[in-house]
């Protein structure tokens, strides 16, 4: 009789992307199974069938929670017809079966899953986010090219931080970024995220009063084009940020029910409890409760089409994705769908990055999402290793990476947006011990994050650079003002900065001379928490890597059991020869060195 899997400490969903994934290659298409096993006893494998039965090994990749992963490929299937499969699952008790009918002793018992054609959605990974590396940029607060725009009571450039957030202007514009192009071409990004440019009613710009118009403080759709010419004349790809959960109380329908009341038309696209308006003590829904922000009735069939409206207006004008603020607080069937399949069916290289602060695999499933803001490996956990906060040791730090590996399908971790900070969170340098605002940054911080964002470029997904973090600055998120929404002061570099400036540039470009840098493998080498130590391999496009980091001040040497062969640090550029014991390297840490096989 078949068993619960779950009981039996056998976990597999099938509908899971994660779980099942059919990843299109330029030579082959690979079908991807992964198991999770809580008996280290057990040995699994898969057997599958079109024309007659095979037998493949599933190997371990990893731990996620308390349970193994195991995975097996497929190559060479015949996706336009059905596959049959199922797990053996061989134990000191004898052989079980895993099918659609559950666990039993035999296989016709158990059944088989079955993987049919245009079962999943297809979700290719886009060729040119790879090896690419991507700017933040907050416009109100980067450069002012045109003073003419700004707003009244601007506050002088690099002038102090007075009020909360939204209620303080500095003039920055788009002129003022296609100024500093040539500035972020020479650093070498691939691409920009800008905060919100839509006509709004404060500096953040999520409070939005009109989507089809550019804010007149930042310039016009004239300047946005000029903006994106140039960029895409330097091979900078531009992504918008768009919040749709809910506007500003300046949006012209929530302006009519203002002046209207219950006869406007457009009543029904908010969530009021009732008339006239009142924003003072709001009777009517907002985000966090917030007055000014009052929340969109997105299961209203008017609002869903002038959000998608939206949505192909910019798409249409050349934009090369989007980011998409608190997507989750939308919950309305279908939605996100639908604007994946509208803004896809435009462009088909659009890049979807969804703000998504936690672990929450069902939004990247291929119907949905490209990628997310990764704040839990690149922030969270990158963060409390390197600055040794929370127990966060190289264990912690190696369950961390496999999770982030494992819990997505692979399209999703190569694409994932890694950010080391943001506009909603403390200057990373802050972060890691450097100091606020106005403070010369610590330097033990500095060889923080020059270890930090090593590691980082070093793995699968693509890495994100806050406006001013190339430059060393420093800044607290606070309760009342943000320290890390202040302006970037252009005159201003000091030696940290001229120090990270150049690391940066050194990254970026190794990040788009080395193909084992985009692949989704990841073998751990080492684990070292006495050390400090972690070490891995990253392997594809016919290179082999070694990564070794630590986040010990001061000499560190470890031996990578395992390991030969002559490696170049592809930073420093000397040589390094494998012995009999395997390949020993020397840090002075906090460091982390790339090794290339040669």
């Amino acid at each position: 009789m078949a068993t619960d899997p779950a009981a039996e400490g056998v976990l597999f969903d099938p509908s899971r992307r994660a779980d099942v994934n059919v990843v299109e290659g330029p030579e082959t298409t690979r079908v991807i199974l992964r198991l999770r096993l809580r008996q280290p006893e057990v040995v699994p494998r898969l057997e599958w069938r079109q024309a007659g039965w095979t037998t493949l090994p599933m190997t371990p990749a990893g731990l996620l929670g308390d349970w193994m992963v195991f995975q097996a490929v497929i190559h060479g299937a015949d996706l336009a017809e059905p596959i049959a499969y199922r797990f053996a699952l061989a134990g000191p008790d004898g052989e079980r079966f895993l099918g659609a009918r559950g666990l039993a002793p035999d296989p016709q018992e158990a059944g088989t899953f079955r993987l049919c054609p245009g079962a999943l959605a297809p979700f290719p990974v886009l060729p040119w986010t790879q090896g690419r590396v991507f700017y933040q940029v907050f416009p109100d607060r980067f450069a002012n090219g045109d003073p003419s725009n700004d707003p009244p009571g601007t506050t002088p450039w690099g002038g102090p931080i007075t009020h909360g957030t939204g209620e303080q202007y500095y003039g920055g514009d788009l002129a003022g970024l296609i100024d500093r192009l040539d500035y972020l071409a020479e650093l070498g990004v691939g691409g920009i995220y800008l905060n919100p440019i839509f006509a709004s009613g404060s500096s953040h710009g999520y409070d939005t009063v009109d989507y089809f118009r550019i804010d007149p403080r930042l310039g016009d759709l004239d300047t946005f084009r000029a903006l994106l010419d140039e960029a895409h004349r330097r091979e900078i790809r531009v992504i918008l940020d768009a919040v749709f959960n809910h506007t500003g109380t300046g949006f012209w329908a929530f302006q009519d029910v203002m002046e209207r009341g219950a006869a406007s038309r457009y009543k029904d696209w908010y969530f009021f409890h009732g008339f006239p308006v009142d924003v003072e003590g709001p009777n009517y829904e907002a985000w966090w409760n917030v007055a000014s922000l009052p929340k969109l009735r997105v299961a209203n069939p008017e609002v869903r089409a002038y959000l998608m409206g939206v949505a192909r207006y910019w798409t249409r004008f050349g934009i090369d994705g989007w980011r998409l603020d608190v997507p989750n607080e939308i919950r309305e069937p279908g939605f996100w769908e639908e604007f994946r399949l509208t803004v896809k069916g435009i462009n088909p290289q659009a890049y979807v990055v969804g703000e998504i602060w936690h672990v929450e695999p069902e939004w990247l499933e291929g119907d949905r999402f490209d990628a997310v803001m990764n704040y839990p490996l690149a922030r969270d956990a990158l963060v409390g290793f390197y600055r040794g906060q929370g127990g966060l040791g190289a264990t912690e730090l190696d369950r961390a990476l496999r999770r982030a590996l494992l819990v997505y399908p692979e399209q999703a971790a190569l694409m994932n947006f890694n950010v080391m900070g943001s506009h909603d969170t403390s200057r990373v340098l802050t972060a890691l011990g450097g100091g606020n605002l106005g403070d010369r940054p610590d330097p033990v911080a500095v060889r923080r994050l020059k270890a930090l964002s090593t590691f980082l470029f070093a793995l699968p997904g693509v890495p994100v650079i806050y406006y001013g973090d190339e430059r060393g600055m420093l800044g607290e998120k606070g309760e009342n003002w943000d320290a890390q929404r202040a302006p970037l002061v252009w005159e201003e570099w000091g030696e940290a900065g001229r120090e990270l400036f150049a690391h940066f540039q050194t990254l970026i470009r190794l990040r788009r001379q080395h193909p084992a840098l985009w692949s989704p493998v990841v073998t751990r080498l080492a684990v070292d928490d006495e050390a400090g130590l972690y070490a891995c391999t990253r392997s594809g496009g016919g290179e082999e890597l070694v990564v070794v980091t630590t986040r010990t001040p001061g000499p560190v040497r470890t031996v990578l059991a395992g390991v030969s062969g002559r490696y170049r640090d592809l930073i420093t550029g000397t040589q390094l020869q494998a012995g009999g014991h395997g390949l020993e390297v020397a840090l002075d840490g906090p460091e982390t060195r790339l090794l290339l096989r040669e």
